[in-house]
């Protein structure tokens, strides 16, 4: 075998090596592009995914507010309910159903007189509702009543919606804050309840 065989035999090897070689760098090129896309849209499949899946739940929470706010107002709407908030004639708390269930007990009816100077009233009411055994809604109204009084009336709020309740002498003015959650009343603690709020002035 001649030498020159020999060298054509060893070129031809090595011409084979390199272009194996490069075929494999190819293939690992085109691989990790693909694996980079698919990637890239399973992020993204999933980003849509959480991202729908928590704008139904922030839906839940808000259509649960809407319901509490909705009850308050048909409430204060009733005369006998309404001469109940206003406590005339010694009247208890009133129980006010919400979308066909009682507030929940514990907590109950919260209700509080928060001012009472120079015939200047104010009340506050807070109900808990279970709604469907899945959502909670957490009404808070707040009545003033200043049909006797002869100056009008400002009183600061704490962690609501509105920094006061604000009534002209004369007249009775409601505010309503109603919170909505996506869970049941009982399990407001887990990281997976979303609120929102709805606050109506009149």
């Amino acid at each position: 075998m001649s030498i020159t065989h020999i060298m054509n035999q060893d070129l031809k090897n090595q011409t084979a090596k390199t272009e194996q070689g490069f075929a494999l760098l190819i293939t690992l090129v085109v691989v990790s592009v693909v694996l980079a896309i698919g990637l890239s849209l399973l992020f993204v499949t999933t980003k849509q995914y959480l991202l729908a899946v928590t704008a139904i739940e922030s839906e839940k929470s808000f259509q649960s507010a809407q319901i509490g706010l909705e009850c308050m107002r048909f409430h204060r709407a009733q005369p006998t309910t309404k001469s109940a908030l206003l406590k005339e004639n010694g009247a208890s708390p009133p129980s006010l159903a919400c979308a066909g269930v009682t507030p929940n007990n514990p907590p109950g009816i919260q209700s509080t007189t928060l001012f009472n100077n120079s015939g200047r009233l104010l009340y506050n009411y807070r109900y808990q509702y279970t709604i469907n055994g899945a959502q909670c809604a957490e009404p808070s109204l707040y009545i003033a009543d200043l049909r006797e009084a002869t100056e009008d009336l400002t009183y600061n709020l704490t962690n609501e919606g509105l920094g006061t309740v604000e009534c002209t002498a004369g007249t009775i003015c409601t505010v309503v804050f109603a919170r909505g959650y996506n869970r049941p009343c009982d399990q407001l603690d887990s990281i997976f309840t979303i609120q929102r709020e709805i606050t109506i002035e009149y």
